[in-house]
């Protein structure tokens, strides 16, 4: 349980032009064992917040220079993080702005304190927004900590995949890339997108758990060997169990080998029973794996590969979403959608781990 730690040297800008209530202020807060920073208006309130990061500002909504709200959101536009993440609290006359308060506290703001008030409501108030602090501040770096695992997760898994084969990994790679294209074609928002990439770039995760003489053979698979390569869809699923925000991206990985008619695996789903992003990662893990070179073959022709997803449409591929891949190939025209050289970094995944 946190203690509350109001009076145990906290450090408080307070910003008002009035002199009066700044020296007044003064004197009950350090009475009650904070530290005092006084600024008489809105700019030296932003200049001493971005010098001296107190633990927490008292801000006058009214002032002749900069607002209140103006002080608030110049803190909120700023790079250091400290400053981003200060508790405020605003001191305001106004009661008839209900819709403006709404916005600010969305924003971040902690909480409003309306004139006149007593010096016990606002050390009360103090009190208790620095104690919200404290729970938010530790719930920010649990988070950042979760989401730095997870992205260490997902590049060790695939550093193994590349170490275990390097054409399943760059495959891996330029299906993410193709993938993130289709998704963008077919309306999709930023983020469910890039749930699709990294749903495509860990799809054949499993294949570390296929024996190496089955994943490079050249020649066709025997009936035995076939069933090993379709346990890949199985170990991807469980390799990513217990990851945190993968519950979707599990269900492309185990699902991206169904066909539209049912005739696929592990599950034998059929039409919209299978996940849209295995849907789509299907569709363009076919037209990758056509148009590169694997072991028992070199790559198809751009035209071939478009006739046989054409020919699959409707029974091992969603239609639709054949219609739409074939509608991005053409939007790009020369640009190679999975060029080697434009093989993805690994910027996209720190949209799951942004700077707090």
């Amino acid at each position: 349980m946190l203690e509350n730690t109001a009076g145990k040297g906290k450090q408080i800008l307070f910003v008002d032009d009035d002199a009066s209530l700044l020296r007044l202020g003064r004197l009950t807060l350090e009475r009650a064992g904070y530290g005092f920073l006084g600024a008489l208006g809105g700019e030296e309130g932003l200049r001493l917040a971005r010098t001296a990061h107190p633990d927490l500002i008292l801000l006058d909504y009214m002032m002749p220079d900069l607002s209140g709200k103006e002080v608030f959101e110049g803190l909120r536009r700023s790079e250091d993080a400290r400053l981003r993440h200060t508790p405020v609290i605003m001191l305001t006359a106004r009661t008839s702005n209900d819709v403006e308060q709404r916005e600010l506290l969305e924003q971040g703001l902690f909480a409003y304190l309306h004139k006149p008030f007593g010096y016990r409501e606002l050390l009360n108030v103090i009190g208790n927004v620095l104690m919200l602090s404290q729970i938010k501040e530790r719930n920010r770096t649990l988070e950042l900590e979760a989401r730095r695992a997870f992205v260490a997760t997902v590049r060790t898994l695939i550093s193994l995949l590349f170490a275990k084969d390097t054409c399943t990994g760059e495959h891996s790679q330029k299906v993410a890339l193709l993938a993130e294209g289709l998704a963008v074609q077919c309306g999709l928002a930023e983020e469910e997108a890039i749930y699709i990439k990294l749903g495509a770039l860990l799809h054949d995760v499993g294949k570390i758990g296929v024996p190496e003489y089955v994943l490079c053979k050249p020649d066709c698979l025997t009936e035995e060997e076939t069933a090993l390569m379709r346990r890949h869809v199985h170990h991807g699923e469980q390799a990513l169990a217990g990851v945190p925000r993968m519950k979707d991206v599990r269900a492309m990985v185990l699902h991206h080998h169904e066909w539209w008619n049912g005739g696929g695996y592990p599950a034998g789903l059929c039409g919209e029973e299978i996940p849209f992003g295995a849907r789509l990662i299907a569709v363009v893990d076919a037209y990758d794996a056509m148009t590169s070179d694997r072991p028992y073959r070199t790559h198809l022709p751009h035209s071939v590969a478009v006739e046989r997803l054409r020919q699959g449409a409707g029974t091992q591929f969603d239609p639709i979403l054949v219609g739409k891949l074939f509608e991005y190939l053409d939007a790009i025209g020369d640009a190679e959608p999975h060029d080697t050289a434009s093989i993805l970094d690994w910027e996209f995944l720190e949209e799951f781990c942004p700077a707090v």
